[in-house]
């Protein structure tokens, strides 16, 4: 309820204007009640009352002396003043101060008083509305968090904009709904809107949060917004209440996701870890095995059903994975291998299996796209079958005798020709495809380092260091770490 302060020194006149409405029908409570100026701003100092009704006439501190000592202070309440006949000079003495209006006591009556409050409550829920704008970037800044990405190191520390202040003695309830590419409507999470006072809604990662602020049951109860109250550190425990409270919303839509009505809470499974799946994957598809990429890629999905993957981790997965498969398949970011492309891909999807399955489609398109291309590396038709057999094979272990026998051409005319229409060996040609490789690998996959250099054909991880940092001039690790910063 928006809050009311009388202040009035005949206590029969605040026991009328008391009298005169049901208040709490029309959204306002009066809170308190003041026989004189100075007991007013005392009630106004402490609990900031939205609406104050008070004479103008009093004695010691009049109504407008209270209104300017209010005004000092830095407090926003809507004044209506109650005047006499007589008293227009100090009506219009108000008005320049700041007052919302002023009113006749002989003529007032509920329908004037009801007129001016509605008026004030509309003013209010502006006020309040433009407030809530400050809170999103808080909302994007805590969402980062939960969601994983990556917060920028020099970032400051998550505080609570100005505007938080109004929405200290509201309460909060929090609700979420997978929405795929498009936000939801607040209907869609059964919200009626007319029941709070503002709801706000918050769209990413393929789910739409509602943050619906209303007044609590009763006054004077206490609040449960997860933000701190006046008085209190503005980057306390509130804000991590907050983020607790959100994260359980976003959680409570794992069962809509696995369309399951309990999730199985650390079951056993003979799966292999989700890692050897992943690399199990990856050399899948660089057999272009299109069978075995979808039965791999389906245990993944399985495993991390089994182990309650969360709905937004098991997006990040999803991407992460796309975005490898895509740049195994040589594709760069002018050909459309863009992160924030396949999260928009992944994020419309709208249930566990639906997700699998546009994986699955897009690891198809790759595999077909890439046995339908007809490449020319150079002009040589024997160099360039030798280059595609290194592309599909480099983690095999090759040598330049097996790839004559490929050809059907002897071993010197092979290298000969194949320095003349490449610049380099046939083992050094080899070599660069496997650093190129192992590049991508350590910027858009959680393998080792060791299990790289397994992935990319090299004999142990030692050799894998040195060569890679005599090529690139950093070791595996300094790369990924620096390209990732």
């Amino acid at each position: 309820m928006w809050t009311v302060l009388l202040v009035e020194d005949e206590g029969y006149v605040r026991e009328a204007i008391r009298e005169t409405l049901d208040w709490e029908s029309h959204g306002f409570c009066v809170a308190g009640e003041a026989g004189t100026g100075k007991e007013a701003l005392e009630a106004i100092l402490e609990w900031k009352p939205d609406v104050v009704i008070a004479d103008i006439v009093m004695p010691g501190m009049d109504g407008i002396e209270l209104l300017k000592e209010t005004r000092k202070a830095g407090i926003r309440s809507r004044f209506i003043m109650l005047t006499a006949m007589n008293q227009f000079d100090y009506a219009r003495d108000a008005l320049q101060y700041g007052a919302f209006n002023y009113l006749l006591k002989l003529s007032l009556s509920d329908e004037v008083l009801l007129e001016n409050l509605a008026r004030i409550r509309e003013e209010l829920l502006g006020e309040l509305k433009e407030a809530g704008e400050a809170l999103y970037p808080l909302y994007h800044r805590i969402w980062a968090e939960i969601s994983g990405n990556r917060v920028p190191a020099h970032a400051a520390p998550i505080a609570l904009p100005a505007a938080a202040g109004k929405f200290h003695s509201l309460r909060l309830s929090i609700a979420a709904v997978l929405s795929g590419a498009d936000p939801a409507l607040p209907h869609q999470a059964g919200i009626r809107t007319e029941e709070y006072l503002l709801v706000q809604s918050f769209c990413d990662g393929g789910q739409t949060t509602f943050f619906c602020w209303s007044f609590p049951d009763k006054a004077g109860q206490a609040c449960d917004s997860g933000f701190c109250r006046p008085g209190e550190p503005a980057a306390d425990g509130g804000l991590e209440q907050f983020a607790r409270e959100w994260r359980r919303v976003l959680n409570q839509l794992n069962g809509s996701w696995y369309d399951i009505m309990e999730l199985p809470v650390g079951e056993e499974t003979a799966l292999p870890p989700i890692g050897e799946l992943e690399a199990a994957l990856v050399r899948a598809f660089e057999e272009r095995n299109a069978a075995k990429c979808a039965e791999t890629a389906a245990l993944i999905w399985e495993s991390m059903k089994r182990m309650s993957f969360s709905h937004i981790d098991v997006k990040q997965l999803a991407v992460r994975l796309l975005h490898v498969l895509e740049m195994l398949a040589g594709r760069n970011a002018e050909e459309g291998a863009d992160l924030y492309k396949d999260e928009a891909y992944v994020n419309a999807a709208m249930s566990h299996e639906s997700l699998l399955a546009q994986v699955q489609q897009t690891i198809q398109e790759h595999i077909r796209r890439k046995q339908e291309e007809k490449v020319s590396y150079t002009d040589h038709p024997e160099v360039n079958r030798v280059i595609q057999y290194m592309l599909e094979h480099y983690r095999e272990n090759m040598k330049v005798t097996d790839l004559a026998k490929l050809v059907a051409i002897n071993v010197d005319y092979l290298s000969t020709i194949f320095g003349k229409k490449t610049g380099l060996t046939p083992i050094a040609y080899l070599r660069n495809i496997r650093i190129e490789q192992a590049k991508r690998l350590l910027l858009y996959s959680k393998l080792s380092v060791e299990e790289i250099a397994s992935q990319t054909g090299f004999a142990d991880d030692a050799y894998f260091i040195k060569t890679f940092k005599r090529m690139t001039g950093q070791t595996p690790s300094s790369f990924r770490r620096d390209k990732n910063k």
